[in-house]
């Protein structure tokens, strides 16, 4: 009788943690699959802000000519556009080879806005 008990015992005990490791499996899976999409979207925003790198020459000018008027447009805004998109290419080749990294803070985007044509109509 006290072996049947036993039994039962060591049953219900494995019967337990098999449950609860199926919980926590759920719980990593759930942590894989926004980590994989998290640096799959670091990849792609690394690509993107390579390529696109050279449209801050032509954003930034935008922005600062309706704010500040043409002159300024042609000389401070070049010369910021220019270092801008210094800076999203070098941002989009550092996200490129450190895409599988959460760093820094997670898979967030390091230059903002995060794509150069994000809130189109090139507003700030």
């Amino acid at each position: 009788m006290v072996k049947r008990g036993a039994e039962l015992w060591a049953r219900i005990g494995v019967l337990s943690v098999a449950i609860l490791g199926g919980f926590a499996t759920d719980a990593s899976a759930s942590r894989m699959v926004d980590g994989v999409n998290g640096s799959l979207r670091k990849l792609g925003r690394g690509v993107a802000n390579v390529i696109a790198c050279p449209a801050e020459l032509l954003r930034v000018p935008t922005i600062v000519g309706r704010r500040d008027g043409t002159l300024a447009s042609l000389t401070v805004g070049l010369l910021q556009g220019a270092w801008q998109g210094i800076v999203r290419g070098a941002t989009g080749a550092f996200e490129i080879l450190t895409f599988y990294a959460a760093i820094p803070n997670g898979f967030g985007p390091i230059v903002q806005p995060e794509f150069v044509w994000q809130h189109g109509d090139w507003a700030e």
